[in-house]
């Protein structure tokens, strides 16, 4: 009889030898033919960024406050406009409005992302201050929007600072 140790070695052996790789030859090499590659479908290139004229454009400006740079109290235009607003939302106990505040690019992403959260919770307070209930109202802060790097003009940038008020169905 064998040594158990023995037996385990030559297994082990064995299995070893059976796992060894052979290196190809040079000429195996370059006679081999190259796999087949299998085309890649192009990803689909992102909408074309928006002209300053087309993000001036694309804000609604009836639905919206508007902020100087770094200021997060609502005017008195703001708050009018406000007003107004609480009374569409009172006379409709079922209507709901998401306030969604914006920023322009010019600071930092978590500047910008407090200063939205503010704005929007400046216009909240506002509005349940006109009797507006709590759960019509959702609030929602973007920061700094993506795709405006566009806004070069003091008047763009001027736009990107609001709190926009979109009704929801």
């Amino acid at each position: 009889m064998s040594d158990p140790r023995r037996l385990a070695a030559m297994l082990a052996a064995v299995l070893i030898s059976g796992c060894a790789a052979v290196a190809p030859t040079p000429e195996a090499v370059q006679g081999a033919k190259a796999p087949d590659t299998v085309a890649m479908p192009a990803l689909p290139a992102g909408p074309p960024p928006l002209s300053e004229a087309q993000v001036i454009a694309a804000v609604d400006m009836e639905n919206s406050l508007f902020f100087d740079s770094g200021v997060t109290e609502i005017d008195a235009a703001g708050k009018a406009k406000l007003r107004a607003h609480a009374e569409r939302l009172k006379d409709d106990p079922k209507l709901r409005v998401k306030l969604i505040g914006y920023t322009d690019e010019q600071g930092s992403r978590s500047y910008n992302l407090a200063i939205a959260e503010k704005r929007v919770l400046a216009a909240y307070e506002v509005l349940r201050s006109y009797g507006v209930r709590a759960r019509q109202l959702q609030r929602h802060n973007m920061g700094g929007e993506k795709g405006r790097k566009s806004c070069r003009s003091v008047e763009c940038r001027k736009l990107m600072r609001r709190v926009e008020l979109v009704y929801l169905d």
